[in-house]
């Protein structure tokens, strides 16, 4: 005999209870198993799409990431303090003296001031040619650039050492193309692009 709330009863009845009391655990229990593989099956599913993501080479953006800028040509800013003689356009660089595609590799100090007060204090910029278009055939050539002084440093230049540009222009105080050269800005000195290029090698020889 057990004793519960109706009082006493027989062995077997208490196993009834016990059966009853049990039965209700393992469905308890049951329920929270079920939850836990359902949860654990949602995880999976998503760290399998992840390294399918991975796999296929989709690309991550990191936080903070940004894309390389990219130059697409257009003409070098000159800050409005440049006074243009000629409007650019590829007829009008046929007039000029020079003109080369070449790759920034030195900053360095004006190659066509005289030491008087007709100095402009420009800054040299000395290029590696990638081809010249005309007036010249060195590997390397050093012009003044208008717009760029000899003061600015470079963090602050439009350009930096490794850009590519299409430089054109005339020597200072007249002579051979490359005495005393300045690179005109208004345009006629940018960053590279192919389809200018192309233009200014067809302009150059006809």
């Amino acid at each position: 005999m057990v004793w519960n709330a109706d009082g006493w009863v027989g062995v077997s009845g208490g196993a009834d209870v016990h059966l009853e009391q049990t039965m209700q655990i393992h469905t308890v229990t049951g329920t929270l198993l079920g939850l836990a593989l359902i949860l654990t099956s949602c995880s999976g599913d998503a760290e399998s799409t992840a390294s399918r993501q991975s796999s296929d080479g989709s690309p991550v953006a990191s936080a903070g990431s940004e894309p390389a800028p990219d130059n697409e040509g257009g003409p070098l800013p000159d800050g409005g303090a440049v006074s243009c003689v000629e409007s650019y356009s590829p007829e009008t660089l046929q007039k000029r003296a020079f003109a080369f595609d070449g790759i920034v590799i030195r900053l360095g100090p004006s190659v066509s001031d005289r030491g008087d007060d007709g100095d402009l204090n420009l800054a040299g910029i000395t290029f590696e040619v990638r081809e010249w278009f005309v007036g010249g055939d060195a590997d390397e050539v050093t012009v003044d650039l208008q717009s760029v002084g000899e003061g600015t440093a470079e963090e602050d230049l439009p350009f930096q050492v490794g850009t590519r540009l299409l430089v054109s222009g005339e020597p200072r105080w007249g002579g051979a193309p490359l005495d005393s050269p300045i690179a005109w800005g208004c345009g006629f000195s940018r960053y590279y692009d192919e389809q200018t290029a192309t233009a200014w090698r067809e302009s150059t020889t006809r």
